[in-house]
């Protein structure tokens, strides 16, 4: 792999890790966030009896203050930990024993030891793509073989409790939207169906009107390959754009002017069978307040 990455340009070498290093992070925040808040609920402010906190008290200050300066961006607390931050509560003695060495035990059969090795020789050249430095073909193999093995070891921990819940389907797990604004799918309402709904007609900062670019973009559970589903983008009124992929890039037009102009989207598997009645495992829906042109 180092003499096929040597052979590429530095942007492309760049670009590909910072995808890789973006995907990581992703995978380890989820994996965090799973495990610890069904058990200790705001697990940054955790303290046991003894006041012994779960997370170091600078760290938490540090995730804090990151998602107090850009709410929109860190939704949640978790949503603010950088890659240095996760090694950091992964590898933490205690955490690793009882929490993490099983999902990560496929990468890092050697237990914590062997994952704070790894894992921090991923820090130092990912430090450099933060800072537009260059990197060697050596540090990028590093970045993307590293990233793998963790990735695969907590792809195949997610699709072990897949299995073990009632329908094995791909959800969508976060949308992101060109108001700059990020929702989880516990911060949406619930439809009678079993999909989501948001509903952007309640303030008129998120009114529309013809000529303006909306976009949506939604996160599928990466525990599913992207081949194994089928993203569908519809509404009641036409829409433009590419309709099949995550992310909806849609020109408002003339048709679309209304009091509730919705926005749906539809996850449904390559599988014979399909969790909701309407034949799909998934379904988002969004609505819009578009205004009349002004002339």
């Amino acid at each position: 792999m180092t003499i096929l990455l040597s052979s590429l340009p530095d942007s492309e070498t760049r670009s590909i890790c910072k995808q890789k290093i973006e995907s990581l992070e992703h995978w380890l925040r989820r994996l965090i966030d799973d495990t610890l808040r069904p058990i200790y609920g705001d697990y940054f402010t955790h303290e046991d009896t003894a006041g012994n906190r779960l997370i170091k008290s600078a760290l938490a200050k540090q995730v804090a203050e990151r998602q107090q300066r850009e709410p929109s961006r860190y939704p949640r607390k978790i949503d603010a930990v950088l890659i240095d931050d996760a090694i950091e509560i992964l590898c933490k003695p205690d955490l690793y024993k009882n929490h993490f060495r099983d999902p990560l035990l496929l990468a890092f059969p050697d237990g914590r030891e062997e994952a704070k090795t790894f894992l921090n020789r991923i820090q130092a050249p990912r430090n450099n793509l933060a800072h537009a430095n260059s990197i060697s073909a050596r540090a990028a193999e590093q970045i993307i073989c590293y990233s793998n093995d963790v990735i695969e070891s907590l792809r195949e921990h997610y699709k072990s409790l897949n299995m073990q819940q009632e329908y094995d389907v791909p959800l969508i797990l976060r949308i992101t939207d060109s108001f700059g604004q990020t929702f989880t799918r516990e911060q949406l309402r619930q439809t009678h169906q079993g999909g989501i709904s948001l509903s952007y007609t309640g303030t008129a900062d998120h009114n529309l009107r013809p000529g303006d670019i909306l976009t949506l973009e939604i996160e599928v559970d990466p525990a599913y390959e992207p081949g194994s589903y089928t993203i569908a983008w519809s509404s009641t009124k036409p829409l433009n754009g590419v309709l099949d992929k995550t992310k909806l890039v849609l020109t408002i037009c003339e048709p679309h002017v209304g009091e509730s102009f919705d926005v749906q989207c539809r996850i449904k598997s390559n599988r014979g069978w399909h969790r909701m009645r309407t034949g799909v495992d998934d379904l988002l829906i969004a609505n819009f307040k578009v205004l009349p042109p002004i002339n």
